[in-house]
């Protein structure tokens, strides 16, 4: 993001803010969407994961793609670095270049965490049929870090929408979660 991009954007702090909640609900509706579509018509079949070490080990590998949103990231970087004077993190009076790919890579980072920790927690709570919701919340979520990159990169106040798919499936993970946490410990 240079200093035009951030000259052109003369909108007031209440028309950004309606942008980036406009952003945030396209993408409950799309994620939403989404999932439900893919829940019903994609042809995975995980009802032969009767076990949690076989429903672990399809969540790990699927941990695992999501992971790409991180080596997405840290590629921004690199690539930021390596054509510019950043390329010296001390010396190089760069440092500023790479501002926004780091501000990605840290969200980025931290978003996967509560992510893994959520898909893992959730496999605890179903059964072998329910277990494609995993690899479809970790599509989701890769497709949103991309989304989240891409916006970013053109404009920080693009991110919502990429920020929103992937947070708010976690946190309702996270909630539903709980739930099962909280049904278990009182039952």
């Amino acid at each position: 993001v240079n200093m035009s991009d951030r000259e052109k954007d003369k909108r007031t702090h209440g028309e950004k803010k309606a942008s980036v909640i406009k952003q945030m609900l396209i993408s409950v509706g799309i994620s939403s969407t989404a999932f439900v579509l893919s829940y019903l018509y994609l042809p995975i079949y995980t009802s032969h994961l009767t076990e949690l070490p076989d429903r672990l080990a399809l969540t790990i590998c699927c941990l695992f793609v999501s992971s790409f949103s991180i080596i997405m990231g840290i590629h921004a970087v690199g690539n930021v670095r390596g054509s510019s004077n950043a390329i010296d993190p001390v010396y190089g009076g760069a440092e500023n270049l790479v501002d926004v790919p780091n501000r990605i890579l840290r969200n980025t980072t931290e978003q996967f965490f509560l992510h893994m920790m959520a898909m893992l927690t959730l496999t605890v709570f179903l059964d072998g049929s329910s277990m494609k919701v995993i690899p479809i919340l970790c599509g989701i979520f890769l497709i949103a870090r991309i989304v989240f990159q891409i916006g970013y990169m053109s404009s920080p106040l693009k991110r919502a929408y990429g920020f929103a798919s992937t947070f708010l499936p976690t946190i309702a993970v996270y909630l539903y979660c709980t739930c099962c946490i909280i049904h278990q410990l009182f039952n």
